[in-house]
This record gives C-alpha cells, structure tokens and sequence, in this order.
C-alpha cells in the first residue's frame, strides 16, 4: 500500500439521512447508521485508490461512538487513518466532524478480497 496513511472525505446531511427518516430514531437529526455508513464509504475509497481491479474490500468490523447530533444541511468531515494492517485486513481509527467539531469517533476494519473468489462462495454455500 502507499504511503498516505490518513484519508478524508466529505458529506452533506440530507433530508433522507435522519434518524427519523430511516426509523432509527425520532428526531430529525443524522442518523448513526448512515454516519456508520460514511465512515465505511470514506476507508472504502481510500483503500480502492490502491487495490487491484480484482480487490474490492469488505467491513468486518466497525465501533462507533456518536457523540453529538447533526442537522440537515450540515457540512460533514469523515477522516480515517490505517492504525494497522493484518495481511489483508485493515483496521482504521476514525472521527468526523461537524463544522470542526468531533461528533463521532471509533474504528473499523475492512477485509481486501477477491471479488470473483467472494462472488462465487455466495454462489455456492457450502
């Protein structure tokens, strides 16, 4: 893998994105399954920069602490950086932001596989 260690990239809050909107709460607030699915979309990009055509990578793992809300329309900083890497999985730390303030923290691990090789284990289960 390259060098860059540290990756970062942005999101707007959207009307679809609330707690509220997708039933994971009742407010109109940023829900944490889709700032979970940010922080996953953010190491996944950085980690597709520097695979092969035939590697995608997986979440395995990922522990979140979301510590305060976001609004519609507000401006979100994911950053992730690779705390490790076990052959071919790789463990993140991550915050994102808010306007500059941390609004969640955690880590998360992403497996790199084989598409054909993962694609073909769905296609016959054992």
């Amino acid at each position: 893998m390259k060098a860059v260690k540290e990756f970062s990239k942005k999101f707007v809050v959207g009307s679809n994105d609330t707690a509220k909107e997708i039933g994971s709460g009742d407010l109109e607030v940023l829900a944490t399954p889709v700032m979970i699915t940010m922080v996953e979309n953010t190491a996944k990009e950085y980690l597709h920069k520097q695979l092969a055509p035939e590697e995608t990578s997986v979440g395995t793992l990922i522990e979140a602490r979301h510590l305060r809300p976001s609004v519609v329309g507000a401006q979100m900083t994911v950053k992730v950086k690779v705390a490790s890497q076990e052959k071919t999985k790789i463990n993140f730390s991550f915050e994102v932001f808010d306007n500059g303030q941390v609004v969640a923290t955690g880590i998360h691990q992403r497996a790199v596989i084989l598409t054909d090789v993962f694609l073909e284990k769905l296609a016959h289960p054992k």
